[in-house]
């Protein structure tokens, strides 16, 4: 039962998170989060980014599928990539 638990977390875990790919400079976003959420961009060394999804503040704007370098810049991670 357990394990059930743990898939269906993990499940629902990807179906929200955004994405981040490495371009020269940084991170871009890849894959833009839905409504609601703004996507963090990490630079993970090795030429190499990923993405962490957070649930957007009271008052601001965070549209659904944003990958723009202000969507970018609203997560307040590498958005390098952009330049």
């Amino acid at each position: 039962m357990k394990g059930y638990a743990i898939f269906f977390l993990a499940l629902a875990a990807g179906t929200l998170a955004c994405d981040c790919d490495y371009h020269p400079g940084g991170c871009v976003i890849s894959k833009a989060p839905k409504e609601g959420w703004k996507c963090k961009c990490r630079y993970k060394g090795a030429w190499t980014c990923d993405g962490l999804e957070l649930q957007c503040d009271k008052g601001e704007t965070c549209p659904a599928n944003c990958s723009s370098h202000a969507c970018c810049l609203e997560g307040g991670g590498d958005c390098g990539g952009y330049n």
